[in-house]
């Protein structure tokens, strides 16, 4: 090509027509035949027309500013097998804002200008470059001590506060809320609304679970959801990002992202990871039915304990009432000879005194009438006294004054040092009995036994 010459006078110029400029330009090209080769960039628009599938091509820097833009065309005689090759290599169409690596051949038209014609490409590259995102991913959160933290919080045994982080028309939020609801169980939900898809999304989630510390106490779990897609739609999942918003989280995460086969960052670096959005809602359904199970089991248990304390107490109670009736059976025929013996003696004194003087007869009858009065009532009153103090002695009435018996294996305990830390220990009431594990046992025989 000639080089334009300009001379100082302006007499003579040598040049050519921006026609004949770009001609020059094609025919090197065209001499190149198109120069084809390998290229990698990112798919910034993607169109179709007619059969015919349009790109944009850029190539970022590090801070976002753009290194290269090109158009790019997939004619329609190779567009539907080259676009089908990458679904079957993906899981996914061409689309914005992923990596693809192509091979181009430059096409340049004087009044079209250059395009490059994609007459090939690699759906391996793409896999691979979103494996690599993903593993440096993971290394930063491994250096940033983010993969277990949110694992170390305990989800906690009846969680029916629940902050969800999804889309409100994603199929996956549905099925979950459809089974919440099916289990009859009254969650509480509270939806905190991301895209769950495209490049815009794991902003979108990093801002959803700010929100969400923000109100930590509002909540017992916040849960990540998000049904079935292809690899690349569910590529915001292995971004940094969203795995970082997971791991910061205040709260346990439970995330049930995609398919079963599906495995995630964030799945890795949450407090519990399910399989699929009703996964996650078959968790926090069973953490109910496993309680439920647990206190039917207990209240067995405790019935079954209940019932075997009773009869034994019965037994013993009917054994106490016996041995006082006897008892007091007992007292009562020696106190009534010892009275009869008594009234013969003082019958024989009377009569011996009888014998010997009148006056003195009316007397000591007198004398001996009042005696025996008197000694009658205190007789009375003695018996009136035992009797009330072995009513007094009756367990009921001692359990109705608000003591309580001891019993240990269900035997009756009298001495602190009976008992031993660990014993299963039951005090019995008028109106019930509670049984319990014995903790620290303090005796002051031991104290004094001790001190000295």
């Amino acid at each position: 090509m000639q080089n334009v010459i300009f001379d100082t006078d302006a007499s003579r110029e040598e040049y050519l027509t921006l026609s004949a400029y770009l001609a020059k330009v094609q025919g090197l090209i065209e001499e190149e035949e198109g120069l084809p080769g390998w290229i990698v960039c990112e798919l910034a628009k993607v169109s179709w027309s007619r059969g015919h599938c349009y790109l944009e091509l850029v190539e970022s820097g590090q801070g976002g500013n753009t290194l290269a833009k090109a158009r790019g065309t997939i004619w329609s005689y190779k567009a539907s097998v080259l676009n089908n090759m990458f679904r079957l290599g993906t899981g996914d169409d061409l689309r914005e804002g992923i990596k693809v690596m192509l091979y181009v051949q430059v096409q340049f038209s004087p009044v079209y200008g250059l395009s490059l014609n994609v007459l090939d490409l690699n759906p391996s590259y793409t896999l691979g470059d979103m494996e690599a995102q993903r593993r440096a991913a993971w290394q930063r959160l491994q250096k940033e001590g983010l993969t277990e933290r949110n694992k170390e919080l305990e989800v906690p045994a009846l969680p029916y506060r629940i902050a969800v982080v999804s889309a409100s028309g994603a199929a996956g939020y549905g099925d979950f809320m459809k089974h919440l609801s099916d289990s009859g169980i009254r969650f509480e939900v509270e939806l905190f609304e991301a895209a769950v898809q495209g490049a815009d999304a794991p902003l979108s989630i990093e801002t959803a679970f700010a929100r969400i510390n923000e109100r930590p106490f509002d909540f017992d779990v916040a849960v990540l959801i998000r049904g079935g897609g292809s690899n690349l739609d569910l590529a915001c999942f292995d971004d940094y990002l969203v795995a970082r918003a997971v791991a910061l989280c205040d709260l346990p995460v439970i995330s049930g992202v995609g398919h079963e086969r599906d495995n995630h960052l964030c799945d890795d670096v949450a407090s519990v990871r399910v399989k699929t959005p009703t996964g996650a809602a078959d968790y926090l359904i069973g953490r109910f039915a496993d309680a439920y199970e647990q206190t039917i089991s207990l209240r067995q248990r405790i019935v079954e304990a209940f019932s075997e304390i009773l009869e034994d107490s019965s037994v013993v109670l009917d054994r106490f009432s016996m041995r006082i009736s006897n008892a007091l059976g007992r007292f009562v025929e020696y106190r009534s000879e010892a009275l009869k013996d008594l009234i013969h003696r003082i019958d024989s004194a009377v009569n011996f005194r009888v014998i010997g003087e009148e006056h003195a007869l009316a007397i000591l009858h007198r004398r001996v009438g009042e005696a025996v009065a008197l000694n009658t009532m205190r007789q009375a009153s003695s018996l009136d006294m035992l009797q009330a103090r072995f009513e007094g002695a009756d367990p009921t009435r001692i359990l109705d004054k608000g003591y309580g018996i001891i019993l240990k294996d269900g035997k009756k305990v009298t001495d602190i040092l009976q008992i031993e830390e660990g014993n299963r220990i039951t005090i019995m009431m008028k109106d019930g009995k509670v049984t319990f594990t014995a903790g620290d046992v303090l005796s002051e025989k031991k104290e004094e036994d001790n001190n000295s």
